[in-house]
């Protein structure tokens, strides 16, 4: 059967929640180590990183979470026309001309010649503002899943490619793999089943072993605040403190804060209907998208990764956490889903009463890890 077309799944004027994967070609390890070409390009999820956090600060999209292996990446992603609804056309150029630059110049980074992005100059933002059709598509474009998709893999690419000599094969196999999210009674499942890849991989034994998921991020941020917290408290219990200049430590808890500020909120607020723009330019919007605070979204994870839930002979424990036993999809099909989302569900997770049923056979099942 021939695959739907980007345009069936994702409408470019409604809020769509995607789950994608992106894998390398013939699922070679050229974001990890690969023992066979003795190659070692784990350095690559950083760059990964950077981009999504770099694209979070400009484009209209929500990253719910993501993990980064060694052949293949996932992402949860939002798309929010709403968002670039209240931009106005100066704030959409701005956006726009930052994230595809007109300009580079070249820097020696190490052994490389990194291209690095010049700042539009203000004339050249009031031109494109005041070009009323071309802002109209560029809207469109900043809330587009593909177009981040695109930007990153291609970015990627790229300086993959630039880094092994010039070379010009591809470096993606085919284009990314969607699965629209239709209900948000999905979510709870779907995140469980990216933030635990590098844990069902048997690369980690827990969220604090792998860098590259937004659980461990998420993770860094708590404990970074509350040392934060503690050292604030310690320098107001000491006389004279507040003349003496913040201590390198401080800087280094601020910095471990704000790190994690371009992935979303987790906890939804569900007495809010407006956009909740973000205010700090490290992410679109502060809309959540789950019931639970980021504390019990990770507490759940981890009594996941204590009781092997996501083993499938594993027997699901007496005690199970509020979040999943409360969730009105049942214990039973949140579990079945964080071990198997890829496989149950191929272009969509449907809404009503058949979301607890994975799609039919003759579509063929992802083979995503």
């Amino acid at each position: 059967m021939a695959r739907k077309t980007r345009g069936s799944l994702i409408k470019p004027d409604e809020i769509t929640i995607v789950h994608t994967v992106a894998k390398t070609v013939r699922n070679l390890f050229l974001l990890g180590g690969d023992l066979a070409s003795k190659s070692h390009n784990a350095h690559r999820k950083d760059w990964i990183l950077d981009i999504m956090e770099f694209q979070s600060s400009l484009m209209a999209i929500d990253l719910l979470g993501f993990s980064l292996m060694s052949n293949h990446i996932h992402q949860i992603l939002r798309s929010r026309p709403d968002v670039v609804k209240k931009w106005d056309n100066l704030e959409v150029a701005r956006r726009w001309l930052t994230l595809c630059p007109r300009s580079k110049k070249c820097l020696l980074v190490g052994d490389m010649v990194v291209r690095v992005p010049i700042a539009p100059k203000q004339t050249q933002i009031e031109a494109l503002a005041n070009n009323k059709r071309r802002i109209k598509k560029i809207r469109e474009q900043l809330s587009s899943i593909s177009w981040w998709m695109r930007l990153l893999c291609q970015k990627i690419a790229q300086r993959a490619n630039l880094e092994d000599g010039g070379s010009l094969g591809h470096f993606w196999k085919d284009r990314f793999h969607a699965t629209v999210i239709e209900d948000d009674a999905h979510l709870l499942g779907c995140s469980f089943y990216v933030d635990l890849n590098a844990v069902k991989a048997a690369i980690a034994m827990g969220i604090e072993d792998y860098e590259y998921t937004s659980a461990k991020i998420r993770l860094d941020m708590i404990r970074a605040k509350q040392k934060a917290y503690e050292e604030q408290k310690a320098q107001e219990d000491q006389q004279g403190q507040r003349e003496k200049p913040p201590s390198a430590e401080a800087s280094e808890s601020v910095a471990n804060i704000t790190k994690g500020e371009f992935l979303s909120v987790v906890k939804l607020d569900t007495l809010s209907g407006d956009p909740q723009l973000h205010k700090d330019g490290y992410r679109c919007s502060d809309k959540g998208f789950l019931e639970y605070s980021v504390k019990e979204y990770l507490e759940a994870l981890e009594w996941c990764i204590r009781n092997k839930i996501i083993e499938p002979e594993s027997e699901i424990p007496e005690q199970i956490p509020d979040c999943i036993k409360n969730h009105r999809l049942g214990p039973e099909l949140v579990i079945k889903q964080a071990r198997e989302f890829g496989k149950m569900y191929r272009y969509w997770a449907p809404k009503g009463s058949d979301s607890d049923q994975p799609e039919s056979s003759s579509e063929g099942s992802s083979k995503s890890g």
